[in-house]
């Protein structure tokens, strides 16, 4: 989702890491951890994206089997662990607007 935002900004790793004050490694990090939502939404403001498409509307190539071999190289627990997480991140996400509201 971050590598989305940074994308859709069209900032490269090295710009938004300038922005945040953190290095081009961590920013790297950030894209494929699982990063608390507050932090989620402070990359999205930096990258000045919109926050809903970035999180409602994935960029998916149909060509791209990438995502497909990542998970299928997970274990079951490590896909049931990644599931959990987004499940909390989305949670996160509608308690965020629910409170904006």
């Amino acid at each position: 989702m971050i590598r989305r935002a940074r994308t859709r900004g069209d900032l490269s790793a090295a710009e938004l890491a300038g922005q945040l004050g953190v290095s081009e490694a961590e920013v790297r990090a950030l894209e494929v951890g699982d990063p608390a939502f507050s932090l989620v939404q402070r990359i999205v403001e930096a990258c000045h994206a919109n926050f809903a498409s970035v999180v409602t509307e994935p960029d998916v190539d149909p060509e791209d089997v990438t995502l497909l071999e990542e998970t299928l190289r997970l274990t079951p627990e490590e896909r049931l662990h990644r599931m959990l997480a987004y499940v909390r991140f989305i949670e996160a996400g509608r308690a965020a607007v629910m409170e904006a509201q």
